[in-house]
């Protein structure tokens, strides 16, 4: 079926549940499906505020609150000038959360960022005992250049990172950790032996860079926008106890059943789709390590499906958007995106003719970009209909393909607006 353009639609999502509709989880669990339903309507919102202030950064915005939802650990890694701190700073407001940053150096003190010992109680009644500091009480700890900090500092990290508790030798106390997402930003990802403990302990890896290298000066414009003209004054449109609301649905996510595809388990599901595709990366020459085929990408992978909703496509495509940032550093997160690209075959041709389009309308060359996508739009997904994990990623760069589309027409037609009011 053709619009009035000549253009196809986007296919409809079959009526099978395994194509897109909810999987029918048996029970909802935590706050109940309204509670659930209110929590993802009030984080995307904070999405979308988040996208509005933080110009081209979309698909890594959505990274980040992947993570914050699975409670794990997350690296910004990128140039200075990026957008990095000021992208968790608009973040916890949006989330109205308990939030404190510390930037270190090599000359951070333990005591700076773990806290100090309770001096007067140890003059008073002779118990040396440690005061955890705000830092370590935040639902998120910004450790704004960690990898600068001296090693004993980064010792005493590392299980505060992992275990989220504090291992004090001087008292032998074991100190619970509240914070729930830890969150470093760098420059560069370290290379030294001695930080490579505190860097694994941040499973996803945000890669950023300035907006002109990808995406042209018309991303600039938009910044400045949102930078100058909208209200500094960010309001939250969610709280913790949101986060915390998704964050319990999809941990009980990866214990469902689905009675709609065969009373198949979320873990079965992810097994059937992620091993074969692992055992391909691994042929090339691309490892992927058992933690995090085991404890990092289901955690992640059920959190996006809290988000976006549970079905078989919002899975497919999570562990195709998450799996490339669990690389070790950019290039290892290429080859790792470049790999699942040509395991998928024909899908690849479909991805890279959108990546052109893409590049053709930033550079401003929107007709040339309009027939591209005109070109991609004509293709026939049903030819991928007995492999429904390549199915689903070449709906998706359709359905993207659509959108683009539609912004390039109104863009053309805004100009030629232009043109007859002159």
């Amino acid at each position: 079926m053709k619009n009035g353009n000549g253009i196809p639609k986007p296919p409809a999502a079959d009526a099978t549940p395994a194509a897109g509709e909810k999987l029918g989880v048996a029970a909802q669990p935590g706050a109940g499906r309204a509670g659930v339903e209110e929590a993802r309507r009030k984080l995307g919102l904070a999405l979308s505020e988040l996208n509005r202030r933080v110009i081209g950064r979309e698909v890594e915005n959505k990274l980040i609150l992947t993570t914050v939802v699975a409670k794990e650990n997350i690296a910004v890694i990128g140039p200075p000038g990026t957008a990095k701190s000021y992208t968790f700073d608009i973040l916890a407001k949006l989330l109205s959360c308990s939030y404190r940053r510390y930037l270190m150096t090599r000359f951070t003190t333990d005591v700076e960022v773990i806290g100090p010992y309770d001096i007067p109680l140890f003059v008073r009644e002779g118990v040396l005992v440690r005061k955890l500091s705000q830092l370590l009480e935040a639902d998120i700890a910004y450790l704004d250049e960690a990898f600068k900090a001296s090693s004993a500092v980064l010792n005493a990290l590392l299980s505060a990172l992992q275990e989220r508790a504090i291992y004090d030798p001087i008292t032998g106390q074991v100190i619970p950790v509240k914070t729930k997402v830890f969150i470093v930003t760098s420059n560069e990802v370290p290379r030294e032996e001695e930080l490579q403990a505190l860097y694994d302990r941040f499973p996803v890896r945000v890669w950023v860079d300035y907006l002109h290298r990808s995406r042209g000066d018309e991303t600039y414009k938009l910044a400045l926008e949102a930078r100058w003209l909208l209200d500094s004054n960010v309001q939250p449109v969610a709280n913790w106890s949101d986060v915390e609301t998704l964050n319990a649905f999809s941990r009980a996510l990866l214990q469902s059943v689905f009675p709609a595809l065969e009373k198949k388990s979320f873990i079965d599901i992810y097994a059937d789709n992620v091993l074969s595709l692992i055992a391909s990366l691994r042929a090339q020459g691309v490892i992927v390590s058992d933690r995090t085929i085991i404890e990092k990408l289901p955690k992640l992978v059920a959190a996006r499906c809290a988000m976006d909703g549970v079905n078989v496509e919002v899975l497919y495509n999570a562990v195709i958007d998450i799996l490339p940032h669990l690389g070790r550093d950019a290039e290892e997160s290429k080859r790792i995106e470049k790999a699942m690209l040509e395991q998928m075959g024909e899908v690849k041709r479909l991805h890279d003719k959108l990546e052109e389009a893409r590049t053709k309308y930033f550079s401003g060359a929107l007709n040339e970009a309009k027939k591209l996508l005109e070109d991609l739009l004509t293709e026939d997904v049903e030819k991928f209909r007995n492999r429904p994990f390549i199915a689903k990623r070449a709906s998706a760069i359709l359905a993207e393909a659509r959108a683009l589309y539609e912004k390039i027409e109104r863009h053309l037609s805004m100009i030629e607006s232009e043109r007859e009011g002159v």
